[in-house]
């Protein structure tokens, strides 16, 4: 035992992939092809694929820095309490407003699994100091306010503009929540991405992808290429739900090989930006998701997100590695 963990202590990032695609996977092989449309193997299973990166990075965490631990806080246990009622509300919500659910069993359930994004937004108070220094910047993010508020409105002010621009090249865009008119959709907008952040695509997994690698792949690699790496174990730990939900192949490629890891670099970008910040790349990612689903995607806006990304590149200088001392460079503890 004591060898696996001086093995994970200096190899924190190959363990990190490891783990995360045997959780992930072995669950989403689990639902998708061994019990394939049973719902207990899909409600056991599906939170911990869902916070694998999460999860499995505060493992690592609390490994790699055990001692000395912070005392024990009443704050963690009322951060978790009030995180949870918010979290569980939001889900129940987002199953009624917009998924449409009247099930007061699966009110119930859904209401469980507020604990989660309860526990992740809660470890930011935790004891051991690897796991609250990797969720602090949650709940005190760093930098500039306005760089949230710019992160969070960069998917749909570029969407929304490419909507507008499209038809004047005698192209065609399409809101496909128009019949729920502005208020409807603004709601539901507003629940998609609440609930997004909180389990499908925010905390639950930038966490791990860039709260947790990034700064560790940057300790010896060149921005880019470490937002590469992640950017596409980030793409194929997707896969088996990919191939499970019948995705076509073809939106698999293209989206897989080549935007997935482009928006990588893009939440590299934005997390080096605020300092490290994890809250960062846990915006913008649900954000992309929310809005990116409910708008034609036009070739006015891949335009617009390539033009943003060549610029992150150039003027950030991504080709080259951030000076060790940086916020968002991983320093392994002595």
């Amino acid at each position: 035992m004591r060898n696996v963990i001086d093995w994970i202590k200096h190899h924190q990032v190959a363990a990190f992939f490891v783990l995360v695609y045997v959780i992930a996977w072995m669950g989403m092989f689990l639902v998708y092809f061994v019990f394939p449309g049973n719902e207990v193997v899909e409600i056991l299973s599906m939170p911990f694929v869902l916070f694998s990166p999460a999860l499995t990075a505060m493992l690592i965490s609390g490994i790699a820095e055990p001692r000395p631990k912070y005392e024990h806080s009443k704050l963690r246990w009322i951060a978790f309490i009030l995180s949870w009622l918010i979290s569980a509300l939001i889900i129940i919500l987002h199953a009624k407003n917009n998924l449409g659910v009247e099930s007061v069993p699966a009110f119930f359930v859904f209401g469980i699994m507020g604990i989660f994004p309860a526990w992740v937004l809660s470890s930011a108070y935790a004891r051991r100091p690897g796991i609250r220094k990797l969720f602090s910047t949650l709940v005190k993010p760093r930098g500039p306010a306005i760089w949230f508020l710019v992160i969070f409105l960069i998917f749909p002010g570029f969407l929304l503009l490419a909507f507008y621009i499209t038809p004047i090249l005698s192209g065609k865009a399409q809101f496909y929540l128009a019949d729920l008119g502005i208020g409807g959709a603004a709601v539901f907008l507003f629940l998609e991405f609440s609930k997004g952040f909180l389990l499908t695509g925010g905390i639950n997994e930038e966490s791990g992808w860039r709260g947790f690698a990034i700064p560790r792949l940057q300790a010896r690699y060149p921005v880019i290429v470490s937002g590469l790496i992640v950017g596409y174990l980030w793409a194929f730990w997707h896969l088996p739900y990919d191939i499970g939900e019948g995705v076509p192949t073809a939106w698999i490629l293209q989206n897989r090989l080549f935007w997935t890891p482009l928006f990588g670099i893009v939440m590299t970008w934005l997390y080096n930006r605020t300092n490290g910040s994890l809250l960062a790349p846990a915006l913008f990612h649900p954000a992309m998701n929310a809005f990116g689903n409910h708008f034609s995607i036009t070739p006015a806006g891949n335009i617009m997100f390539i033009g943003l990304i060549i610029f992150a590149i150039i003027y950030d200088r991504m080709w080259e590695k951030l000076p060790l001392d940086h916020p968002a460079v991983y320093q392994h503890p002595e």
